[in-house]
């Protein structure tokens, strides 16, 4: 037992001595050759230091590290420093609480190497900082890269501070990029993301939930997107991440400008809060303020825009939109939903408008073709002018001025003035070839009796006057319509019919009609009255006739109709050159099988056409006599 004992108490003074030795050696000149001897034995031929260091008790630094990859290509770190815990368990193996590196290039990403992974994995140090590194991998490029690691229980997960000069990443660049990142798998909290991308400047916070990610807060300034979010090498980084996104719950873009396809956007302000992508927009809970110096949609060049909405499912209340169009102020307010627009005032003021395109036509028609009902507590136009130019029939109205209050203008998918009062007047209006000089239109609807009261059209050699009753209250839709016309242009008559031939003079008129108009059937059905036609100076002018424009008198042409037969009494035209006449009849629900006659004779041309069938005849019933080429019957000049 003494002899064991005394063994025992050898080796523990030998393994004190060795310790003090080892401890002393440690304080010299000796250390590095010592660490170098000791990191030749763990470590391949792959990776080559250039310099190591070891300050007792927790610190190894090394330095000019060089890690060969399979590509051949080098990785270097400038200086390594490695800080073990110094607080000593023997009962624990020893920790590696911080390690720092500095001057690091990576040319080819992360190195792949099994033992840096194993002493990683072996060690998981506690905090792991990185200075000036420079870095590439494939599509990804960061250039003076400064970031700091803290893992948490499990290695993999932890906090992530990243500040770089520049990433690249699939030919984006990122400029001044930092971010905070709270990494867990799937449940990722981003509390800082900063940079600077196509000349903006971008900040936000985020978090992730699965796959999917929320934006809890963004601000984006000085963004002028004026190319496609596609590179060379297909859709951009940024516009895959923002597909990722479904919830904003806060988002404010300054100063900021788009450009893409058929829209644009020049100096945009936009504040957007719990707005969730992954809904349409009748199915939101939001807040929207937006204003912009101009907005182009479709070559429409919307100036000051501004617009202030609540949004709430199938509703949207809209507080303000104010904006400049060609020339004119337009401002509304009130109340939208999927089938219905009920505004509360809309004015245009100004406004100069020239419609070339037809294009136009579809982006106004189409909102309120799927409109079932439009109402307008307040409407007022004041001064303004429209041209269309990009209709078969040009039309256009200068000056006009409107004011309506308590109008619903469509009612079940329905046009018509199912209430309220309306006065429209104009300096003129030019409509189907034929322009008016002070123009002037007065209707209500009180009970659901609309009610046209006053419709003058001055003309220019004449006057038309309108007086109209619709009962809008019954499904038949029961109609009265009185109509007193004075000189009008007897070729714009004539023109539907498609005629070969030309008419000139004017035209009385008087009508007195009525029906049911709850539909197209109903009104072939149900037209009844009387229609005179008073034509006066009336010239013509027929193909191959001889004489190039002749007169001829109309006699008063009377047209009755009795539930949807219209039928046309025998008329006899007088004319020194030319006889024709026109009667006949058709029935409105058949009107293929009608047959409303009128002809037209001279010395030499016969002319005929058949309405509404809208066939039409020639015949040419004398020729010229052939010259005779014998010589016998040539003459000869005399001198």
């Amino acid at each position: 037992m003494k002899a064991v004992l005394k063994i025992c108490g050898c080796f523990l003074l030998l393994f004190f001595v060795a310790g003090l030795a080892l401890f002393l050696f440690l304080h010299t000149s000796h250390t590095t050759w010592l660490t170098q001897q000791i990191l030749s034995r763990v470590t391949s031929d792959d990776i080559h230091i250039g310099d190591s260091h070891y300050q007792y008790p927790e610190t190894l630094v090394l330095s000019n590290i060089a890690i060969k990859q399979p590509n051949d290509a080098i990785a270097s770190i400038d200086r390594l420093e490695i800080t073990l815990d110094s607080h000593l368990n023997w009962s624990n193996p020893i920790s590696v609480t911080n390690v720092s590196l500095s001057g690091v290039n990576l040319p080819h990403g992360i190195p792949d190497s099994p033992e840096i992974n194993s002493w990683v994995e072996r060690w998981q140090p506690q905090h792991i900082e990185v200075n000036d590194m420079d870095f590439a991998d494939h599509d990804l490029v960061a250039r003076d890269l400064q970031l700091t690691y803290s893992p948490t229980d499990l290695f993999s997960q932890g906090y992530i501070t990243i500040d770089g000069e520049q990433v690249y990443w699939q030919g984006e660049a990122f400029n001044h990029f930092k971010a905070n990142i709270n990494y867990r798998k799937d449940n990722t909290q981003l509390d800082l993301l900063s940079f600077e991308w196509r000349k903006g400047k971008i900040q936000l916070i985020a978090e992730q939930h699965g796959d999917s990610w929320t934006l809890n807060d963004a601000l984006v300034r000085h963004l002028h997107l004026s190319a496609p979010l596609t590179t060379q090498a297909g859709a951009s980084p940024v516009l895959n991440l923002l597909k990722k996104i479904d919830h904003i719950e806060h988002l404010k873009v300054e100063q900021s400008s788009w450009q893409q396809d058929q829209f644009s956007v020049n100096q945009m302000r936009l504040q957007l809060s719990n707005w969730d992508v992954s809904k349409s927009l009748w199915a939101q809970r939001s807040e929207v303020q937006f204003s912009a110096e101009s907005v182009d949609w479709h070559k429409q060049l919307l100036l000051e825009p501004q617009l202030s909405a609540q949004l709430q499912p199938e509703h949207i209340q809209l507080n303000q939109l104010d904006f400049l169009f060609e020339e004119g102020q337009i401002s509304t307010q009130g109340q939208l939903s999927p089938e219905q627009m009920m505004l509360d005032n809309l004015s245009i003021k100004n406004l100069k408008w020239s419609i070339k395109d037809t294009q136009v036509h579809t982006l106004i028609e189409h909102p309120l073709n799927v409109l079932q009902q439009l109402n307008i507590k307040t409407l007022k136009i004041e001064r303004s002018q429209v041209i269309d130019l990009a209709s078969e029939q040009h039309w256009q109205v200068s000056n006009l001025n409107v004011e309506g209050n308590n109008l619903n203008l469509k009612k079940d998918n329905k046009w018509a003035l199912w209430n309220g009062t309306l006065a429209a007047s104009a300096n003129s209006l030019t409509l189907f070839g034929v322009t008016s000089i002070s123009p002037y239109i007065e209707a209500n609807t009180q009970n659901e009796l609309w009610t046209i009261k006053q419709l003058f059209l001055p003309i220019e050699e004449g006057l038309i006057k309108v007086h109209s009753n619709v009962n809008l209250a019954l499904p038949s839709m029961p109609w009265d319509l009185s109509v007193q016309a004075y000189g009008i242009p007897l070729q714009q008559i004539t023109s539907p019919l498609k005629m070969a031939i030309h008419w000139s003079g004017v035209t009385d008129l008087t009508a007195n009609l009525n029906g049911l108009g709850g539909d197209d059937l109903m009104l072939r059905h149900s037209l009844d009255g009387s229609l005179k036609i008073a034509p006066h100076d009336v010239q013509v002018q027929i193909p191959f006739a001889t004489q190039r424009s002749q007169s001829i008198i109309i006699p008063e042409i009377n047209v009755t109709a009795q539930r949807g037969v219209l039928s046309v009494a025998n008329t006899q035209f007088v004319s020194d050159n030319l006889t024709g006449g026109l009667q006949g009849s058709v029935d409105l629900v058949n009107p293929k099988d009608g047959n409303i006659l009128f002809n037209l004779t001279t010395d030499c041309v016969s002319y005929s056409s058949a309405q509404p069938k809208g066939r039409s005849h020639i015949a040419v019933t004398c020729t010229k006599p052939k010259q005779d080429t014998s010589d016998s019957n040539k003459l000869t000049p005399t001198h």
